[in-house]
């Protein structure tokens, strides 16, 4: 074979191993009104002023009471300190999220190309500042870090889809985006080998605060990563006394072991969504283990009684915690249980700023 075909073929090979990791975005490009309105958006000036970037501690408090076994209790006051920091992270990331909802539903091409600026010039704003990046942080700052990640980048993976990825990231974003990224990996890594440390919620939702980073910043690493805790989920799904699953350190949760189930469901499921769209499909044991788990959060919530692992009266589970459902019942439409939990309460299911805002949007049609 002449030189210059080898080069050829080598060079076709590298292209199409490039190709086969570049990390694909669950949430496809989308030609909606809103982003046939998008034009130099970088050209507008946001009327409203981002809160101060945020770049102290983060030695936060928890909202449970640490003495209680189940952490099912909340704590009477947390600390000043703890009150404001929440107030100013929490105020941010609604501001981002605010931008995304009048860009989704707006008509007129100033307001969208408006919302577009307050997004870009409220990351600039913080990133530039390397807000949320404190080494100094208890394990709820470790834990908000990572919410509040989970919530921006999902917030932009839903602009970028519903604005037909007419929304670019500038660079400061993205270096923003990869130091937080960095920031989770490194702080729940050791949690993937400290036999001490439960692998629960927290984890998922590590895991889907970098899946959704990678799949902005084109990162194939960065959702391997994520995967092995979707993996590991699989792996502590336990079969309960009927057609369900269960993870046992939810349910451990005592009056919240449904919610809690609910909770851990939104990141694993959107981990499901990342890993069939980006070349890392689940087995056929893995969906069978699935849809037991979805089994079980329906039945916690519609037949309690009948469900002998929940040993308490369970607390109401918010709507927002089952938008899992909307990805779940897109992908898996014959599913009974979640049928009848969208029946019931698919009116109200929809918002959850964890994830972005909105999600119906991206899943208008669920069964």
């Amino acid at each position: 074979m002449p030189v210059s075909t080898r080069l050829t073929a080598l060079l076709l090979l590298l292209c199409a191993s490039l190709g086969a990791n570049a990390a694909q975005s669950i949430w496809a490009p989308q030609s909606t009104a809103a982003s046939r309105l998008v034009g130099d958006y970088r050209q507008e000036r946001c009327p409203k002023t981002p809160p101060a970037a945020y770049t102290g501690h983060l030695q936060l408090d928890s909202k449970y009471d640490q003495r209680d076994p189940s952490k099912s209790r909340l704590v009477a006051r947390q600390s000043k300190d703890t009150q404001r920091i929440r107030k100013q992270v929490q105020g941010y990331i609604g501001g981002l999220i605010k931008a995304a909802q009048v860009f989704q539903r707006t008509q007129k091409a100033n307001e969208a190309n408006i919302a577009l600026a307050c997004q870009d010039q409220w990351l600039d704003a913080w990133g530039s500042r390397s807000a949320l990046l404190s080494d100094d942080a208890s394990k709820t700052g470790v834990a908000s870090r990572k919410w509040a990640l989970a919530a921006i980048a999902s917030t932009l993976l839903k602009v970028q889809a519903l604005s037909d990825q007419r929304y670019r990231l500038s660079p400061v974003q993205k270096r923003w985006l990869q130091q937080l990224s960095a920031k989770v990996v490194a702080e729940y890594e050791p949690r993937r080998h400290d036999s001490g440390i439960y692998f629960n919620n927290h984890d998922y939702w590590a895991a889907w605060a970098v899946a959704a980073t990678a799949m902005l910043l084109d990162d194939d690493k960065g959702l391997a990563w994520a995967d092995v805790a979707l993996r590991r989920a699989f792996s502590q799904l336990t079969q309960g006394k009927g057609d369900y699953e269960y993870l046992p350190l939810e349910v451990a949760r005592g009056r919240l072991a449904a919610d809690y189930s609910h909770y851990a469901l939104v990141p694993l499921m959107l981990l499901v969504e990342a890993a069939e769209f980006n070349g890392r499909p689940l087995s056929e044991q893995e969906r069978s283990q699935l849809a037991g788990l979805a089994n079980f959060a329906a039945r916690a919530v519609l037949e309690p009684g009948t469900v002998a692992e929940l040993s308490e009266r369970q607390a109401d589970v918010g709507p927002h915690k089952m938008v899992w459902l909307l990805p779940f019942l897109n992908r898996y439409p014959q599913h009974q249980w979640g049928r009848r939990l969208y029946q019931a309460h698919g009116e109200e299911i929809n918002h959850y700023s964890q994830v972005g805002g909105d999600l119906k949007p991206l899943y208008p049609r669920p069964n």
